[in-house]
């Protein structure tokens, strides 16, 4: 079988080196729709794109959750087993594109990706590593273990970043 390896990028981040931010800030209204939207397939992978802010104290703002389909098996190739959503997602580009022009229109940017383990830990696998994003955020649910935040480096090491929920209505 053979595999191809995928070296794309956002727009937004060529030339962008990240540090690790130093605390992801959800406000309860995307807390609320993240675990909506990645439960609702169960037991499938269900994802999301993360929209908001790099602040200037060096966390992230997650401000919007971009709800997207998982298109895992859905490619003409043939190449990925439907089956295989329950331990895979990918997130269908042109969701991708139409989510970073919304963010951009209203000065927020993609921070990075979302999505659940239906059978096990809110840990990136390594598939997880190989296949995501460098320099961004990736979030885990699981059901019964909860939401945990990682930022991908380049290298595919991640650290974990500590969680802030936060009250829109007094924080707007």
């Amino acid at each position: 079988m053979r595999t191809t390896k995928s070296f794309t990028i956002s727009a937004e981040r060529i030339g962008a080196t990240g540090s690790t931010p130093s605390v992801l800030q959800i406000d309860h209204r995307c807390h609320t729709d993240l675990a909506r939207i990645l439960l609702a397939p169960h037991p499938e992978e269900g994802c999301a794109l993360l929209l908001g802010q790099r602040t200037n104290s060096g966390c992230l703002r997650l401000t919007t959750t971009w709800p997207c389909c998982n298109v895992w098996g859905r490619g003409a190739s043939g190449q990925q087993p439907v089956h295989d959503r329950r331990s895979r997602f990918l997130v269908d580009p042109r969701e991708q594109l139409a989510a970073q022009r919304w963010a951009r229109d209203r000065h927020q940017r993609c921070l990075g990706v979302a999505h659940s383990h239906p059978a096990s830990a809110p840990v990136p696998s390594p598939q997880d590593r190989r296949l995501g994003q460098t320099e961004s955020l990736m979030l885990i649910l699981s059901a019964s273990l909860g939401l945990r935040a990682w930022w991908l480096h380049g290298d595919r090491s991640v650290d974990e970043i500590p969680i802030q929920l936060w009250d829109t209505q007094n924080h707007a």
